[in-house]
């Protein structure tokens, strides 16, 4: 990849590991002692039905509010059953609580597909001369459900969603030896462990999280060949401006995620590491006038995510940025090579978070759109060589062309009816042992739990 801008020295590969034994190299199964080891890189699964994702969504959030004693729940893939595990010993009203119906509705809740070729196409954009004032943009309403019941299994499980989340959030940087040679981990849920991903391996490696964590409760994944890089580096974008555009940041050069709307003024979101608190944004079209300022940032430059004002949990790589004066945004988004002036309208956000098999599209400055991404993991924690941790994260996974610096902030999503459903926004990518591509993103519901206002619709 080639970098642009001014973190040109921000690539990070985590084959780049300070431990250079690789006296692990292959599978290994767990024993009294030791953790299991895998090399094979899973395949991202068929995405689920909607009615079923949706299902699943409620079961994670009952397991969200009551962790101590619910396993993180999962579909069975043979018969398409939600699975909602409760911890050996939590009484039988937890039991009664994750067994309760729930009730989802398929028809308000079609979040497309990555068929780049719908009808819906637009071209020949004209550029509104910047003005004093301008008109507000009312925020819209949101889609009433009507339930389709679902009816969860609740088998025992050992380790509640607590017990996992605990080890997740913990191992990357642990004492563990060897820390440095593992870049990711994430909650299996199925397994009900913790998998964590390593560059490099030792016996001692192995043994030690056994030790600190239990031999059933994480696996590693020795992934040797991945890496992993931050991405700063369309075109020419003119006012008001469109998701998946040029910008130019204190950082380099990204790409602009979806516009944003808040009390009728013009937002767009991009990435965090793309910025930095308070700092100035501008576009190429515009030289250097600032058309913005990033009022919400959820990444440190040195360590990575933090947690928003007010907000629990960690929301990945995100920044809002305010537009200043009469420059606007507007709810269409940029697709087709990097240098397009196609576009589509934004129809709204996705109606769930993203679950493992999800097929979508990224968008960005370097690469254009790409389309074939399916969802490999979710709500994941990931290291950057330079030490920077994303948390809470998407990774996805496709063949052939990957994105690349400049590309950060960009837009994941999909297309329904000709519009564009938001999923996410891009942080980082590289490849997987297996030579695929891998892309990492921010869900956009994280975005407008964390930040004031919602995605701009066209």
């Amino acid at each position: 990849m080639i970098a642009v801008g001014s973190l040109a020295a921000a690539v990070l590969t985590a084959g780049q590991s300070a431990v250079a034994s690789t006296d692990v190299t292959g599978d290994r199964p767990a024993t009294a002692t030791a953790v299991e080891v895998f090399t094979a890189v899973p395949a991202p699964p068929d995405q689920l039905a909607d009615d079923v994702a949706q299902a699943l969504e409620a079961a994670e959030a009952r397991a969200e509010a009551g962790p101590a004693d619910l396993a993180p729940p999962y579909v069975d893939r043979t018969t398409g059953r939600i699975v909602a595990g409760v911890r050996t010993g939590a009484d039988s009203t937890k039991t009664a609580y994750a067994a309760g119906s729930i009730g989802v509705d398929p028809s308000t809740a079609d979040n497309g597909n990555d068929d780049a070729n719908q009808d819906g196409l637009e071209t020949g954009k004209t550029e509104e001369p910047a003005s004093e004032t301008a008109a507000a943009e009312p925020e819209a309403a949101q889609a009433v459900v009507i339930p389709k019941i679902f009816y969860p299994s609740t088998p025992k499980a050992k380790y509640s969603l607590a017990d996992l989340d605990a080890v997740k959030d913990a191992v990357l940087e642990s004492d563990v030896p060897g820390v440095q040679n593992l870049y990711a981990a994430s909650v299996d849920a199925e397994r009900n462990r913790v998998v964590v991903r390593a560059s490099a391996l030792t016996e001692e490696t192995r043994t030690a999280l056994a030790s600190k964590y239990g031999a059933d409760k994480v696996a590693v994944h020795l992934a040797p060949n991945t890496f992993v890089q931050k991405q700063v580096s369309r075109d020419n974008d003119a006012n008001p401006f469109f998701g998946g555009s040029t910008t130019n940041t204190n950082a380099g050069t990204c790409t602009v995620g979806f516009s944003w709307t808040h009390e009728g003024e013009s937002y767009f979101l991009t990435a965090g590491h793309c910025t930095s608190a308070n700092s100035d944004v501008r576009m190429p079209r515009y030289g250097t006038q600032k058309v913005g300022k990033v009022v919400k940032d959820n990444w440190n430059n040195t360590t990575g995510s933090t947690k928003m004002s007010g907000v629990p949990y960690y929301s990945g790589d995100l920044a809002l940025v305010k537009m200043n004066g009469s420059w606007k945004t507007a709810g269409k988004m940029y697709v087709g090579g990097p240098n397009s002036s196609s576009y589509r309208k934004v129809k709204g956000v996705a109606s769930r978070a993203p679950k493992k098999g999800d097929k979508y599209c990224t968008g960005g400055t370097t690469k254009g759109e790409l389309c074939g991404w399916k969802v490999w993991d979710a709500k994941t924690n990931i290291r950057y060589v330079d030490g920077e941790m994303a948390r809470n994260v998407t990774l996805g996974k496709k063949g052939g062309t990957c994105t690349a610096r400049g590309d950060s902030g960009g837009p994941a999503y999909t297309v329904s009816g000709g519009k564009i459903v938001a999923k996410g926004i891009l942080s980082a990518g590289g490849s997987f042992s297996d030579g695929d591509c891998m892309d990492v993103f921010t869900d956009i519901r994280l975005a407008e739990k964390a930040m004031p206002g919602i995605v701009k619709k066209g």
